[in-house]
């Protein structure tokens, strides 16, 4: 980190007093440009902003306390001080709430200017060093944060090949069901963010089922009531494993609610409707036609357009009506 520049903007309306303050300063080896207004001042900084302010607060045009939040505004990091008369304490505590880090009465004590000068250009500095420090302290936490995440994601990924290598006839559902998903919000135009959550959520949905017994995920017959309670728990399961993990409220929901119904008649909550996250909607479409149109322990694969013609069907009571047409027309045109 480079040493701040001990430099300096004087600005006083007075050519004497002008004069007398450039002089101080430079005799301490500032550097120092000059301003006889407040609007002066401001076009010198734009040119050549310094670390330090000394200016006057009574002054023709807008004046110091105007100069003082116009600074501290596009500069926040100058150090301001001010000079002053001493019937001008109103106008003093204006600048001091704008910003303003020291004031000087005038005459001017030019002891307690010259430490004034230091004392500010030293804070200046460091508090340059600490925001330096800060912005890298950010970056790192922020780069770290990534590579967790990143570690994170690659142990779910791995969880969800686990889950499907139990049973072999899914393998591959959920990269098929994100596939579907995330085509069908690219044909209805959803913006890139929410086609990014979508693949997520789809790619995750059947994460709760890791807790499921092998008897239960592969049984070749119909569940009991007791069994098919425990499948309906998995959306739960999945969303409170992923909680610690995914930070997207959005993807935890539609994770929860991908096996809701638009009539209400679905788990774990029973909401019905637009009150499903529109992400969870898509992704039951997806889920229910690979779900059907695939293989699996109880049953062969059905036919594409039988299963076209159940998610039509469920247009408006399982599923999302909007979403049933250019679904099918994605199928039909694309497979």
């Amino acid at each position: 980190m480079s040493k701040a520049p001990a430099a300096v903007t004087v600005v006083d309306d007075e050519p004497y007093a002008l004069d007398i303050l450039m002089r101080a300063a430079r005799s301490w080896d500032f550097e120092c440009q000059a301003a006889r207004s407040a609007e002066q001042a401001l076009a010198l900084m734009e040119r050549n902003p310094t670390p330090v302010v000394v200016t006057d607060l009574r002054m023709p045009g807008m004046g110091g306390v105007w100069l003082v939040r116009e600074i501290q505004k596009r500069w926040p990091e100058t150090s301001v001080i001010v000079v002053t008369a001493g019937h001008e304490f109103d106008a003093l505590h204006q600048c001091l709430d704008a910003g303003a880090h020291h004031y000087f009465l005038k005459p001017i004590n030019f002891d307690e200017f010259h430490h004034a000068l230091k004392a500010t250009l030293r804070t200046h500095s460091l508090q340059r060093e600490h925001q330096t420090r800060r912005r890298v302290l950010e970056r790192t936490v922020a780069s770290q944060t990534r590579k967790i995440r990143r570690t994170f994601i690659s142990a779910i990924d791995s969880l969800v090949r686990t889950i499907e290598a139990r049973d072999p006839t899914t393998s591959g559902h959920s990269l098929r069901v994100r596939d579907y998903a995330v085509r069908l919000a690219d044909r209805l135009g959803y913006e890139p963010r929410f086609r990014k959550r979508l693949g997520l959520a789809a790619k995750l949905h059947d994460i709760g089922k890791v807790g499921l017994p092998e008897g239960i995920l592969n049984k070749p017959a119909r569940l009991t009531d007791a069994e098919f309670a425990q499948v309906k728990e998995h959306p739960v399961v999945g969303e409170r494993i992923l909680t610690p993990i995914i930070r997207s409220r959005d993807i935890l929901a539609a994770i929860r609610g991908h096996h809701e119904r638009y009539d209400g008649k679905g788990y774990p909550d029973g909401i019905r409707g637009d009150n499903i996250p529109l992400l969870a909607r898509v992704i039951t479409v997806a889920d229910c036609f690979d779900a059907m149109s695939s293989n699996r322990a109880y049953r062969g694969a059905m036919d594409v357009e039988e299963t076209l013609g159940i998610l039509e069907s469920g247009r408006g009571t399982q599923f999302d009506p909007y979403l049933i047409p250019p679904f099918t027309a994605m199928i039909r045109e694309q497979g």
